[in-house]
């Protein structure tokens, strides 16, 4: 998140000038897209963890069950 918010202080500061309001601005912008992107990021993780076939072990208790 804080390289986030150092990125957009840096294009807000070569946008606008180095005016301190709109550099600020442009930090918490960036703060926010970069905790977007880390949401973003965990969700898909997420889900894609779900999506795998189960493990080896639960097979095995599944096979002792049976047996």
């Amino acid at each position: 998140m804080f390289s986030g918010y150092l990125v957009g202080y840096a294009a807000f500061r070569a946008l606008f000038s180095h005016n301190p309001v709109m550099n600020a601005a442009g930090g918490i912008l960036g703060l926010v897209c970069a905790m977007l992107v880390e949401t973003l990021l965990f969700i898909i993780r997420t889900s894609s963890h779900d999506l795998r076939p189960p493990s080896s072990s639960t097979s095995q208790i599944k096979k002792k069950k049976n047996q």
